[in-house]
């Protein structure tokens, strides 16, 4: 179990390094000599160095340090270590990384593989569990607390930036980023696969301790009810939750820390009413 555990949290951190190393590649060799922008924080610092010459790489550790202050009082533990890994790996990446064109000169092409590899980038962090810091910080803060999505949070500021962008370079430009981000979005859901969410049923011994671990965790509601073993004829807590299927992972290793011979079992739920908040 242990052994298995931290060949899972060893592949997670790989996935973060090689993450960050494509938002540093598509950024740096795609985006940025093109005079085109990506989302969120990201696009703010784009639009800070083409303006003032900044650092991209510098920019983006400094203005995280508020962002990860606030993770760290409102998300999970595990979240915050992993992005600060990212942030880390981020900034290290889009500052090493040489700013020019380096695949194609064509601006087309500059626009939809910039956002394909940057977003893929993004969207592999957070499948590991983690993020890239920015502005998907405070999206999942908000999300916490409101029903309001990551997805359109981002939508907000991004067309804030995109309006940016159409005034200090030109409209085509804008035009160029809005097709970089919609392929990069894209690319994003289908990676992370957003929309695949589970229905999980625990058998167990202590309901109580399990659903109180699950709601503080996830902050997700969590029903349990009183049942009774067929074959042993044993009374038995059945625990209820609905989850985004990135947190699979982490719902079992708290589940089993509990109570070690829990049952636990998963089906998809296509189609949800009622109030669950899609937080990724």
């Amino acid at each position: 179990m242990l052994e298995k555990r931290v060949f899972r949290i060893a592949f997670e951190v790989l996935c973060i390094i090689f993450g960050s190393l494509l938002i540093g590649v598509g950024s740096n060799t795609l985006l940025l000599p093109a005079h085109l922008l990506s989302g969120g924080l990201m696009g703010i610092c784009m639009i800070i160095y083409n303006t003032l010459g900044w650092s991209v790489g510098t920019q983006y550790f400094l203005y995280n340090i508020p962002l990860l202050v606030l993770a760290y009082i409102h998300l999970g533990k595990k979240f915050i270590i992993y992005t600060l890994l990212a942030v880390g790996f981020d900034s290290l990446f889009l500052h090493l990384i040489p700013i020019k064109m380096m695949w194609t000169h064509n601006i087309i092409l500059a626009s939809i593989f910039g956002g394909v590899v940057s977003f893929a980038g993004g969207a592999i962090m957070l499948r590991a569990g983690g993020s890239n810091g920015g502005l998907d910080v405070l999206g999942r803060v908000i999300a916490k607390y409101k029903n309001l999505s990551i997805a359109r949070f981002g939508l907000i500021m991004n067309f804030i930036i995109i309006s940016v962008s159409a005034v200090i370079f030109n409209v085509q430009s804008a035009m160029f980023t809005i097709l970089s981000m919609y392929v990069g979005a894209k690319t994003y859901d289908t990676i992370l696969t957003v929309a695949e969410r589970s229905s999980v049923m625990i058998v167990t011994d202590k309901g109580n301790e399990v659903s109180g671990a699950l709601n503080e965790a996830f902050n997700r509601g969590v029903t349990f009810w009183e049942g009774e073993g067929a074959y042993s004829h044993e009374s038995k807590q059945v625990v209820f939750c609905v989850i985004v299927n990135i947190q699979w992972a982490d719902l079992v290793d708290i589940v089993k820390g509990i109570d070690e011979t829990a049952f636990i079992s998963a089906i998809p739920a296509h189609k949800i009413v009622g109030n669950f908040k899609n937080v990724w």
